[in-house]
């Protein structure tokens, strides 16, 4: 278990120059390899999934101990048995210099059910639509969500007997999904159910990919390619082998609410910051760019980082890397 965090002016202000040229990016700016039809991408992260698409966002905080974390947003389709099965995976992007540790309680909740509904309302295609959940939601609907989970949290936090981070997570959950806000009303197309929730930190939370584990990924699909990659959760749907279905899939959006609050000495926060955020995939396709190769043959791509890395890769794999097949007939 991690017990200490260490972060300086010098590394806040390194993260804030690697900023997004975008609010929400993919493989184009994360440098996925092509899969091996040369059209679609292909990121292999260790051995938690393959995704053609990839989406990243940083979580909105103004808490400078909490710079630099990111969402990420992979995708899939498996076909097996007649069944087609949708695949999401979220990972958290955690820059090298910052450890949470137990002292600081973190939660993520993931709005699962509000997806089907969510669009960033602009002219382009489902694809390369991005923004921030004030542009999806309503900025009424962010500023209460995040205000009834401060209030919860910290009221979690004054109980007699405190609960334990997983359980503060768990009932964070329940709560938000247990009432809808007013100003979430607009929100009709959507299902106010279906939330996850999952703890950050704490006994038994999901901790970061190895460096042994990193040893069989394509990609790194982080920016800066030195932060940690944690796998968060998984969300899996059934669907038809209609092409709107995996178009819709593939192109949703799901909000994501951080919760970060003291639950000890030495905690990150004194007040409670919470945050939401938007994350979908983005396209288009790396790979399908004409100007694009495979990225290991330039150094300063995320292929050759990867590759050249022994932070994520052993030396032995710089010579070959298999190519995972995905199943992903529309």
């Amino acid at each position: 278990m991690r017990t200490t965090l260490t972060i300086t002016a010098l590394a806040v202000a390194a993260a804030q120059a690697q900023d997004l040229n975008q609010t929400i990016i993919g493989c184009v700016e994360v440098e996925c390899l092509a899969a091996a039809d040369n059209v679609n991408d292909n990121c292999s992260i260790a051995d938690t999934g393959s995704f053609p698409s990839i989406g990243l966002t940083r979580v909105p905080t103004g808490n400078s101990a909490l710079s630099g974390l990111s969402w990420v947003k992979g995708f899939n389709i498996t076909d097996a048995n007649s069944q087609r099965t949708f695949h999401s995976s979220f990972y958290l992007g955690t820059p090298p210099e910052l450890n949470l540790s137990s002292s600081t309680g973190a939660c993520a909740v993931f709005l699962h059910g509000v997806s089907g509904s969510l669009s960033f309302g602009q002219n382009e295609t489902a694809a390369t639509a991005e923004g921030t959940c004030a542009d999806a939601m309503g900025s009424s609907c962010v500023d209460a969500l995040v205000s009834r989970a401060r209030t919860l949290v910290d009221g979690y936090s004054k109980e007699d007997n405190r609960p334990s981070i997983s359980d503060t997570c768990a009932r964070l959950q329940k709560d938000l999904e247990d009432g809808k806000d007013d100003a979430c009303a607009p929100i009709n197309g959507g299902d106010w159910t279906n939330f996850t929730g999952v703890a950050l930190t704490g006994e038994g939370a999901p901790q970061p990919l190895s460096q042994q584990q990193n040893s069989s990924s394509t990609c790194w699909p982080v920016v800066p390619k030195q932060d940690e990659l944690t796998l968060i959760s998984e969300y899996h749907t059934t669907g038809t082998d209609l092409v709107e279905d995996a178009e819709k899939a593939q192109w949703a959006i799901t909000p994501v609410l951080t919760v970060f609050y003291s639950a000890g000495d030495g905690s990150l926060v004194t007040d409670v910051d919470a945050s939401l955020s938007c994350i979908k995939t983005m396209g288009p396709a790396r790979a399908s760019l004409d100007t694009i190769n495979d990225g290991s043959d330039d150094p300063d791509s995320g292929a050759a980082t990867l590759l050249l890395s022994k932070s994520w890769m052993p030396s032995a794999m710089a010579a070959t890397i298999a190519t995972i097949l995905i199943s992903y007939a529309v």
